[in-house]
């Protein structure tokens, strides 16, 4: 009985420093997805030009981005956006992304490229943190916990 409790004892411990690093895979899925889809929005607008909406109707959301998109067409129909929602991002980088969506669609054609493709840098810089964190930090995490666990396991035997 005594094994089983320190097994299920690890196992806790393990899958908390799961949950603690997997906010930092999915911060770094959310850049990702704005990246590739301020890419594609930028091809929209130089060759597709389709509408705003179709163009939201044809992306493929996962995770965390798909709030984005909700938020984004919540924006086009009501006027009003709110990122509350996506929780891998801290109060600023909703600030950030809010002045983002707000400029889209306010110029011509040849302005919006040059404004989108700046965007696009802002963005990949955060997705390229966010890369540097998951690869940092996850491990550290779930090696740190290990150890915890192992000593903790260790003290209780």
């Amino acid at each position: 009985m005594k094994w089983f409790l320190i097994f299920v004892l690890i196992s806790t411990i393990m899958l908390i420093a799961y949950a603690l690093s997997n906010q930092y895979r999915d911060r770094l899925d959310f850049y990702t997805n704005l990246t590739e889809f301020l890419r594609r929005f930028k091809l929209n607008i130089s060759f597709k030009q389709d509408k705003v909406e179709q163009f939201l109707n044809d992306t493929k959301p996962r995770k965390h981005f798909k709030q984005f998109i909700l938020s984004y067409k919540n924006y086009l129909t009501t006027g009003k956006l709110d990122l509350n929602a996506i929780s891998v991002l801290s109060d600023e980088e909703k600030n950030e992304l809010n002045e983002v969506i707000k400029n889209m669609g306010r110029y011509d054609a040849n302005n919006e490229i040059k404004q989108t493709e700046q965007f696009i840098a802002e963005m990949d810089i955060k997705r390229k943190k966010a890369e540097e964190d998951k690869n940092k930090l996850c491990p550290l995490i779930i090696k740190l916990s290990l150890l915890f666990a192992i000593g903790l396991s260790i003290i209780l035997v």
